[in-house]
C-alpha cells in the first residue's frame, strides 16, 4: 500500500515528466573543458603513457571502433550501424515510446534490457577519449562524434527504453562528463555544444525522477552522486545551484 506522501510525490513527478517532453530542456553553454575541478588529463595521459594500462586502453578501444564491445562478461558485435535500442544477444529492438509507457521487463517485446542499458551506459566512450589521448589518433575522436549524433537521433529525449531507468541515466551522463573532461577540447563545436545540452537534459531528467520511493538505496544513491557532478562541474547551467542542494 503506497502512502499519500508517496502518491502526491508520485504525481508531482508524473506531471514534471509531461510538461519537460512538451516544453523539452535546453541551454546554451559554451564552457570549455577540460573541468577544472578534475586533474588535467594531458598530464594524467602524460604519466601513463607507455604503460601496460595505456596499451590495454588503445587495445579494446581499437575493438571499439569495428563496433565490438566488451559488456558484462561478453563480446557484442553491433556492425557499422549501432541499434541503441536492441538487445545484441536477442535480436530484439524496441521503439521510441514515451518512456513511462514503456515494458522495459517484458522479455518478449523488448529482450533482456540488461544488455541494452550496459551499452548504453556509453563507458566505452570513455576509452575512446583516453584512447585519443594516449595515441593523438583521430579516429577515436570520429567515433564518439559519430555514435553520439547516432544516439542523441535515435532516443530523443524522455522516449525509448534508455529513459526508463533514472540510475542508467545516471550512468550514462557520467561518461559524457568524462569524456568532455578528457577530449571535449577536440571534439568540433557543434557536437561539444550538443553534448552540453544533452548533459543539462540529463540532469534535469534525474532531478524529476529520483528513485526516492522506488530503490531508496543504491538507486537514489547514485543518481544523487551523478546529480551532485553536473551540479558542481558545470555551475553555468541554470540549475546547478538547486542540484546540488537537492543531490
Amino acid at each position: 500500500m503506497r502512502s499519500p506522501q508517496e502518491i502526491v510525490f508520485r504525481l508531482r513527478q508524473e506531471g514534471g515528466n509531461l510538461l519537460r517532453v512538451v516544453h523539452q530542456p535546453h541551454v546554451e553553454c559554451a564552457k570549455k573543458p577540460p573541468l577544472a575541478a578534475l586533474p588535467d588529463p594531458s598530464a594524467v595521459a602524460n604519466s601513463l603513457a607507455g604503460s601496460t594500462y595505456a596499451v590495454e586502453v588503445v587495445r579494446i578501444a581499437e575493438k571499439i571502433l569495428r563496433h565490438r564491445f566488451p559488456i558484462m562478461g561478453i563480446e557484442i558485435e553491433t556492425g557499422p550501424n549501432i541499434d541503441w535500442r536492441q538487445d545484441y544477444i536477442s535480436g530484439k529492438s524496441s521503439d521510441v515510446g514515451y518512456f513511462r509507457r514503456m515494458p522495459y521487463l517484458d522479455f518478449n517485446q523488448v529482450g533482456d534490457h540488461k544488455i541494452i542499458w550496459e551499452l548504453n551506459r556509453h563507458q566505452h566512450l570513455v576509452l575512446l577519449a583516453q584512447a585519443w589521448r594516449f595515441t593523438g589518433r583521430a579516429e577515436f575522436l570520429r567515433e564518439i562524434e559519430a555514435e553520439l549524433e547516432g544516439w542523441w537521433g535515435a532516443n530523443p529525449f524522455a522516449h525509448g527504453i534508455n529513459w526508463t531507468s533514472a540510475l542508467e541515466v545516471a550512468f550514462r551522463a557520467f561518461s559524457w562528463i568524462w569524456v568532455f573532461h578528457i577530449a571535449g577540447d577536440a571534439l568540433s563545436d557543434r557536437v561539444r555544444r550538443k553534448l552540453l545540452d544533452s548533459l543539462y537534459a540529463h540532469g534535469r531528467h534525474l532531478s524529476g525522477n529520483l528513485s526516492v520511493y522506488f530503490s531508496p538505496n543504491t538507486h537514489l544513491m547514485g543518481e544523487a552522486m551523478v546529480l551532485h557532478a553536473i551540479a558542481v562541474l558545470f555551475p553555468e547551467f541554470p540549475r546547478s545551484r538547486r542540484w546540488r542542494r537537492e543531490a
